[in-house]
């Protein structure tokens, strides 16, 4: 090889060399950009109940769906029920109700007492009707029946919404409250602010507790605590739990302290239960894993 050619390919060496030099020190071009973890949702790093290894996890905000509230069906059937009745009432009421599941050929015979084949027969019509199926002939399905001649609004939450386990609590969206139970007895009422469309109604268990939170949702970060997580969102998964009302960086609530439990805030939150921050420590001191929380509307 001539010297010219020599020189020419130690040349071509050289700028190689250098090549791969600057892409060790720059970076690959060609490589995957990393993810940004804020990018698809909300981003929170979390610490255990009992404050031991600091654990870091990515919720996905769920988002929410608005809702608009509707007129009440027209009462259409030849009698009326005026109020929720369950297994063990008897009486014109129980016969009215159980004169309709009759007509649906969910029942026999009506005979005035709610036993437990009046109790299967609601049961079967609320899951044909894709309520929550609990065995109570409520508003709702009364209303499906066309025999409520009750209150229209939202009904408060009683003892009878407690759920089985001895500690538990009351989710109650169409009043924006809340309430804790113990043996079946409600203990405690509380103010909360919710997502429009979710957690559906249902009974839950507690699943997680992390005492210290962080979000990304909305663009801006903000930190919250006491996060007891009893389901998960129906749109993305995301973990539906109590928490106190999340607070940005600045120091600033991301809504007024003393909006919670308005209906003018209702649907601020996109999944979560979002409460005063003294209620969020009763909340997450009375809770353990395995209560149950009961989704009453």
């Amino acid at each position: 090889m001539s010297r010219s050619y020599r020189v020419l390919a130690l040349a071509l060496v050289g700028v190689l060399v250098l090549v791969g030099l600057a892409k060790v020190a720059g970076g690959d071009s060609d490589a995957a950009p990393v993810a940004d973890p804020a990018a698809s949702g909300a981003s929170e790093t979390v610490a255990s109940e009992a404050m031991t290894p600091v654990e870091s996890v990515t919720d996905e905000v769920d988002g929410d769906v608005t809702t608009t509230s509707t007129t009440a069906p027209p009462v259409t059937g030849p009698c009326t029920v005026t109020a929720a009745i369950q297994t063990g009432a008897t009486g014109a009421e129980v016969q009215c109700l159980e004169s309709q599941l009759v007509a649906a050929g969910l029942m026999a015979a009506a005979d005035a007492t709610f036993d437990a084949a009046t109790d299967q027969a609601v049961r079967a019509f609320q899951t044909a009707k894709s309520l929550e199926v609990d065995g109570i002939a409520g508003r709702q399905t009364a209303q499906a029946m066309g025999i409520w001649a009750g209150p229209l609004g939202p009904q408060p939450a009683t003892d009878a919404d407690c759920p089985s386990t001895g500690h538990g609590a009351i989710v109650d969206r169409a009043n924006q409250r809340g309430a804790l139970c113990e043996n079946g007895a409600i203990t405690y009422q509380f103010p909360l602010t919710s997502a429009w469309s979710q957690p559906d109604p249902g009974v839950y268990p507690v699943y997680a507790k992390d005492l210290n939170a962080s979000s990304n949702f909305g663009g801006h970060y903000s930190t919250m605590t006491h996060f007891v997580a009893f389901t998960r969102g129906k749109y993305k998964g995301a973990r539906i739990a109590f928490h106190s009302v999340p607070k940005l960086s600045n120091g600033d609530w991301v809504m007024p302290l003393d909006g919670v439990g308005t209906e003018q805030y209702h649907g601020e939150s996109s999944g979560c239960i979002r409460v005063l921050p003294d209620d969020a420590v009763k909340i997450w001191d009375w809770l353990s894993s395995g209560d149950e929380v009961h989704v009453i509307s």
